[in-house]
């Protein structure tokens, strides 16, 4: 696998020294890049029949679930849980997916990326940011979840460097995407790399030709790979 953190890191040193003059802006996706939130609600419906002792949900693969942890409604009809049952089963669905276990059991598979984000954050003319598909109504439970899991790394990431789709499920994510891009450059940040789960999405700002200004990376190139060591005479270097 290529080491695409060493790309990453080239090429943030490589733009401190073209853009002298402008903010750097790193735009990290939400989902799958950060989170999985399959896991976190497969672990909730789980904690119910282990708490209620019931067992609807053993059998309940991750891996058949949206990426968003959308359809609740469709997988207990799917898990054949009764009628009268369901409401109970979605209240406790509300209640504990909010909890900060749930928020780090969602983050497991991608243990080191908010790392690197920090690591981002802290040098010199470089900010973090989120360009998510998901809809601007999850904005402060996105941010929130994020800013919890975000604490040990020394980053917050702020409201006006967080864009998501303004319209819902439904929109046109790529052109969301272009959209957050060319509004953080029109303000005079300078966007020099995107992390996205979505290859589709990848190539197709790809062929909006942002020339070689701005790095495309896919999320799942990072995970699990090292972290940078702290910056050493304003260079960008890697740990052994």
């Amino acid at each position: 696998m290529r080491d695409w953190i060493r790309v990453l890191l080239n090429h943030h040193e490589q733009s401190l020294r073209r853009f002298p003059d402008q903010r750097l802006l790193v735009l990290f996706d939400v989902d799958d890049t950060f989170l999985d939130m399959r896991l976190a609600l497969v672990s909730v419906l789980r904690a119910y029949d282990a708490t209620h002792g019931s067992a609807w949900f053993g059998a309940l693969d991750p891996v058949a679930l949206d990426p968003f942890g959308r359809g609740i409604e469709d997988i207990l009809v799917r898990c054949r849980v009764p009628a009268d049952e369901q409401p109970r089963v979605l209240a406790w669905h509300q209640h504990e997916r909010r909890c900060d276990e749930m928020i780090h059991l969602a983050h497991a598979p991608y243990r080191g990326l908010l790392e690197l984000a920090g690591w981002l954050h802290r040098q010199p003319r470089t900010a973090v940011g989120i360009n998510s598909a998901r809809p601007e109504f999850l904005r402060q439970d996105t941010l929130r979840c994020l800013n919890s899991l975000a604490k040990a790394s020394g980053l917050s990431f702020m409201d006006e460097l967080a864009w998501f789709t303004p319209h819902g499920w439904q929109d046109d994510v790529c052109a969301s995407k272009l959209a957050a891009i060319a509004q953080a450059q029109r303000r005079g940040d300078r966007v020099i790399a995107l992390v996205d789960s979505n290859p589709a999405l990848l190539g197709c700002l790809a062929a909006a030709d942002h020339g070689d200004d701005m790095l495309l990376l896919h999320s799942a190139d990072l995970v699990q790979l090292p972290t940078p060591a702290p910056r050493q005479e304003r260079r960008a270097t890697l740990t052994a």
